[in-house]
């Protein structure tokens, strides 16, 4: 049943994301510092998991023969998560939008392609054969006609003298590794955990961890920010992003078996194009209204048949 719904779930779980990160940017105003709002995200998205799991019943607690028996980097999605995160939020200032979004997911598309073709973290393998080529081709030319070329119509791309930032630019594509290689990791965690509540709360739990001491050594005054937002007449929507990231971690650890790394990536940015652009053209969650042209819908319909492609070639 989940091999049949496969795709949409990574499409819809996507489309999530775009709103989390909308939700997130509100919160981000409100909070002042994009550290402690990541923060909020990732301990509410905790909490609810937490509180599933308990009502299921399930014992909160990892197995002493699980902490042993399986491989260490079983146990690194929180710090891959965390580590994209952290890399989004300093190559925005100096690469720009198109690029900060751009880079990570040519890292994204790159690295979940080498986990399929290889069966790296205990994935599923899929030869990497021409058809599977065309579709990834397709893919990234509908993701550059979506978000490339309206920036260049708006002549909102920075001159070539301020792009050329190597260091960065590299830095945002290896944000984009690891956020490649967190699917894989998380879909194996769920195999030696045999709960997939269980195997979305770990990485949670450890990213809220991280975030927590980021901010005690980085920002220690920043928690203030979040006692005054506390007190202040806010969205209550702001509060829930975690929510949704806790569903996309949870929808994608149960695709990745049945579509590989590589589609349930591929499938997911889909869903958040889907949902970026939803979210512009009706001034969802506080934004700016921009409607959807036709530049932008013709990425889409040149990356749905990239994913279909790929889809067909396994």
């Amino acid at each position: 049943m989940i091999a049949l719904f496969a795709a949409p779930i990574g499409v819809l779980v996507g489309m999530g994301i775009a709103f989390q990160t909308g939700m997130n940017s509100v919160l981000r105003k409100n909070v002042v510092s994009p550290l402690l709002s990541s923060f909020v995200s990732f301990g509410v998205g905790s909490l609810l998991l937490m509180l599933l799991i308990l009502v299921q019943n399930e014992p909160l607690a990892v197995s002493t023969d699980s902490l042993i028996q399986s491989p260490w980097w079983i146990w690194s999605g929180g710090l891959l998560a965390m580590f994209g995160l952290t890399v989004n939020i300093l190559i925005f200032p100096r690469l720009g939008s198109v690029q900060t979004a751009i880079m990570p997911i040519l890292g994204q598309v790159v690295t979940g392609t080498l986990i399929d073709t290889f069966g790296g973290f205990a994935a599923p393998q899929y030869d990497f054969t021409l058809l599977r080529l065309l579709g990834l081709v397709a893919v990234m030319a509908g993701i550059g006609i979506a978000i490339v070329l309206p920036a260049f119509k708006q002549r909102s791309l920075k001159k070539p003298e301020e792009r050329s930032l190597l260091v960065w630019q590299i830095l945002g594509i290896s944000g984009g590794i690891a956020s490649g290689i967190t699917p894989a990791v998380n879909a194996a965690l769920r195999q030696t955990l045999h709960s997939t509540s269980l195997a979305v709360f770990v990485p949670f739990a450890i990213g809220t961890l991280l975030l927590a001491l980021v901010i005690f050594f980085k920002a220690p005054t920043a928690w203030r920010y979040l006692k005054n937002a506390l007190k202040q007449p806010q969205p209550w929507w702001q509060w829930f992003g975690g929510l949704l990231g806790a569903v996309y971690i949870g929808g994608i650890v149960l695709i990745v078996p049945q579509i590989g790394t590589g589609g349930a990536i591929i499938t997911s940015l889909f869903g958040l194009l889907v949902g970026s652009l939803i979210i512009d053209q009706f001034g969802l969650l506080g934004a700016n209204k921009k409607p959807i042209n036709a530049i932008q819908i013709a990425g889409l319909l040149v990356l749905l048949a990239g994913v279909v492609i790929i889809q067909m070639s396994k």
